[in-house]
């Protein structure tokens, strides 16, 4: 849609120039949970105001677009809202493979490295007897000097060391076929299928990890498909979304991912539940609902939202996991002074009327709810710095809405329901209220 692609640009310009806080940016170093214990008495002040829901109706556009808010508000449990630098970082090589024994559990294991081969225990048991009957027939063999003897023992002798550790790893992963995961770390992408002890496909492995030298860490993605019930975190389908959120939870905190990543929306699209995790900080979720990549003409968004996201199949027990653009922290940068929620809700009524003062050429009418809203971290560029993003806190307006548009047949018209990417319509900046996306 013409309007939303040109709402979109004109935002991400605006937020490449994202003022900075008031107060003098500094980037704290010091251990966070040292920080944590700063309380910030103006923050209690102005959440403690905020209500526990607002409902309110707006019309615009001479009656053509009606908007219903009737939403409940969530607000961190906090008593300081620091702003947060984060850095690009590469995949962890080891959060990869402990993802895949965790969808593909007790099974025989096989996946091609990037050159194509493929490895069992019985393959490394071979080799292990190789390098050991090499080391037991040095003495019959010839060497120029004694450095070279020396030095041909201590390579046979290194490899023996690998092929152990190869192994051992194997057997603690109880699988019968086996990957050298510290592969994966070094190439700049993979896609392969895993197949099963019987040749049959059980998942796709894709992994963009983007860690080698000169290369960018933000356009890191991991993507790990299951194809079959046995593949999957369940061995059937799920049948609500507290099923889902249940399994998805076991998931995060069984590859120890509990501490970093908090669920921040479950949505039942159809055939498939979808657990959304975004990145916390001193109990602040972000918000990575929005759409992943932004691509308008020329211009693309710098770097995508992170975001950890599980999505269960409802009829066959497959389950598929993404993880992209990973980050880490570099430090804090001061302390967040919120906006009144009542100053929020004001932005919100200007920037809807600004943002639906008129409509794509043919669209006829449109309905919206909003039934959340949620106080988090939203990420955006720093100011005159766009290799470096900081964490700032948002308001996110979640909802559904649905145009009416011309029939293609000439007469007649027909709903285009809930097109909102994810359900968010609209990210408030909670500093100053400015409009950081809309959907």
């Amino acid at each position: 849609m013409k309007r939303i692609l040109i709402v979109l640009l004109v935002v991400l310009l605006l937020v490449a120039c994202q003022p900075t806080p008031e107060q003098e940016v500094v980037i704290n170093k010091a251990d966070p949970q040292m920080s944590a214990a700063e309380t910030d008495p103006k923050i209690a002040e102005t959440l403690a105001a905020v209500p526990k829901g607002w409902q309110a109706s707006l019309s615009l556009r001479d009656g053509t677009v009606n908007v219903q808010v009737d939403a409940a508000i969530e607000t961190p449990d906090i008593d300081r809202f620091p702003i947060v630098e984060v850095v690009p970082a590469p995949i962890d090589p080891q959060i990869a493979a402990q993802l895949l024994y965790k969808l593909i559990p007790g099974g025989a294991i096989r996946i091609s490295d990037h050159g194509g081969g493929t490895y069992s225990l019985e393959d490394v048991d071979r080799w292990i007897e190789e390098v050991k009957a090499q080391l037991a027939h040095t003495a019959e063999m010839t060497f120029d000097t004694d450095a070279q003897r020396d030095a041909y023992i201590d390579a046979q002798n290194e490899e023996l060391q690998r092929l152990f550790s190869l192994r051992e790893s194997a057997v603690s992963g109880s699988v019968t076929m086996l990957k050298e995961y510290e592969l994966l770390g070094r190439y700049g992408a993979m896609e392969h299928n895993v197949t099963d002890a019987n040749g049959m496909d059980c998942a796709v492995f894709m992994w963009k990890p983007q860690s080698a030298d000169g290369q960018d860490k933000r356009e890191s993605i991991l993507h790990i498909d299951s194809l079959t019930p046995t593949c999957g975190l369940l061995d059937h389908g799920v049948e609500s979304p507290e099923e889902a959120r249940t399994a998805a939870d076991k998931l995060i905190r069984e590859i120890g991912l509990s501490d970093r990543y908090v669920c921040v929306s479950v949505e039942d699209r159809g055939s498939n539940i979808v657990c959304c995790y975004g990145v916390q900080y001193g109990g602040i979720a972000s918000s990575p609902l929005t759409e992943t990549i932004i691509d308008v003409g020329s211009y693309r968004a710098p770097w995508s939202n992170e975001a950890l996201t599980v999505c269960l199949n409802k009829h066959e027990g497959r389950t598929s996991v993404s993880l992209a653009c990973p980050s880490t922290i570099a430090g804090e940068i001061g302390n967040a002074n919120l906006l009144p929620f009542s100053e929020i809700q004001t932005q919100f009524e200007q920037n809807m009327k600004a943002a639906y003062s008129w409509l794509d050429e043919g669209t006829l009418s449109a309905a919206i709810t909003v039934d959340r809203i949620t106080l988090g971290y939203y990420r955006v560029p720093q100011k005159d710095c766009p290799d470096r993003y900081m964490l700032i806190p948002a308001w996110t307006f979640l909802g559904t809405r649905t145009t009416e548009e011309p029939s293609d047949t000439g007469s007649g018209t027909y709903l285009c329901e809930n097109d909102l990417p994810n359900r968010v319509l609209m990210i408030l900046s909670g500093l100053d209220g400015s409009l950081l996306y809309a959907g």
